[in-house]
């Protein structure tokens, strides 16, 4: 998905906590269903005008302007709403996690985080597989990797550690 509805480097992307990217991907789809409903509207105006037979009178340059006016009203609103949050929302690095959540590392290394953490935080397998399942943020954490993740603790539960 590109993001343009703000302009965040990678680096300002990697920063951003779960909850925050969930907040930014909310807003880009809304602008991606404002420009489906723009262009939505502009054709649907063309045609009236057209069947109306009065398209060159100047009157499609006007509704242009004014559906495109709503639009970028509409956008800038959603954009400073998600600018607001985001400055405000601060950076939660200690979720009750235990272990640090950073985005800004790859995904392997979030797993080898997460991973060393339960193997050091439990001894006994059983509870550190119960514990995992319990950890509400390693899923958006870890992302696709969390499943493997939870094979690999399960596997050590089923094998007796």
């Amino acid at each position: 998905m590109v993001i343009d509805i703000i302009t965040y480097t990678e680096e300002q992307f990697a920063k951003l906590n779960g909850e925050q990217l969930n907040e930014v991907k909310k807003a880009q789809l809304t602008k991606n269903r404002l420009s489906t409903k723009l262009e939505r509207e502009k054709r649907a105006a063309k045609y009236r005008l057209v069947e109306a037979g009065i398209f060159r009178s100047g009157i499609w340059e006007k509704l242009c302007e004014e559906l495109q006016n709503t639009y970028d009203s509409e956008v800038e609103g959603l954009r400073e709403g998600l600018l607001f949050y985001l400055q405000y929302s601060g950076q939660k690095t200690d979720m009750g996690t235990g272990y640090t959540v950073d985005y800004s590392l790859s995904v392997a290394d979030r797993v080898t985080l997460v991973k060393e953490y339960y193997l050091s935080a439990y001894d006994d397998p059983n509870e550190r597989f119960e514990a995992f399942k319990r950890d509400g943020v390693a899923p958006s954490y870890l992302c696709e990797a969390y499943s493997s993740l939870y094979q690999w603790f399960w596997v050590d539960v089923d094998q007796g550690g």
